[in-house]
């Protein structure tokens, strides 16, 4: 009986500590600092399947924008820039930048010249026509530009309608 008890003592101690060291919380699914990311699979304007979670390990920004925002037609040339100045760059929580772009757009045409005029060659390129009315949207409690930054583990590291302020964190988190 008290080798019961002492097996049982152990086994419960062990299971404590083990909880212990591995008491770091899953982060919640959900857009707040911190936060993981939620789910993104659809298809790039080219046609390819897309599944954000391919992108794991990398920064990526997500870059919610549309071709009559002059705002973020403005941002976009900048955006490139981070994406060349940053595309090998090791971070925190992540190597490399990618830039999938998230079109608010509801007409091909003006979304392909904007694409073309502003020189978004690099960019992943997501949109379904459909505006702030989009599944993807709606995930992402979108309805104006705004842009998530997500770290290499998934996890949402700044989100601001300014790219000056995704920038800033680029530059604190970049390891070069």
């Amino acid at each position: 009986m008290r080798k019961l008890k002492l097996l049982l003592i152990v086994v419960l101690v062990a299971t404590g500590f083990l909880s212990f060291i591995n008491g770091i919380p899953e982060p919640k699914v959900g857009l707040s600092l911190g936060d993981k990311v939620p789910e993104l699979q659809t298809t790039l304007l080219n046609g390819d399947d897309f599944d954000l979670e391919s992108l794991q390990g990398k920064m990526v920004l997500l870059d919610f924008w549309a071709s009559y925002d002059g705002e973020s037609r403005m941002e976009n040339q900048q955006k490139m820039m981070l994406q060349k100045k940053f595309a090998n760059s090791k971070f925190y929580k992540g190597e490399g930048f990618v830039v999938v772009s998230i079109s608010l757009d509801r007409f091909k045409s003006p979304l392909n010249n904007a694409i073309r005029e502003d020189g978004l060659i690099n960019a992943l390129h997501i949109c379904d026509f459909k505006g702030s009315e989009s599944s993807i949207s709606k995930k992402f409690q979108v309805n104006k530009p705004i842009n998530y930054l997500i770290d290499g583990d998934g996890r949402v590291v700044a989100c601001s309608s300014s790219i000056d302020k995704v920038t800033e964190s680029l530059e604190y988190l970049s390891r070069n």
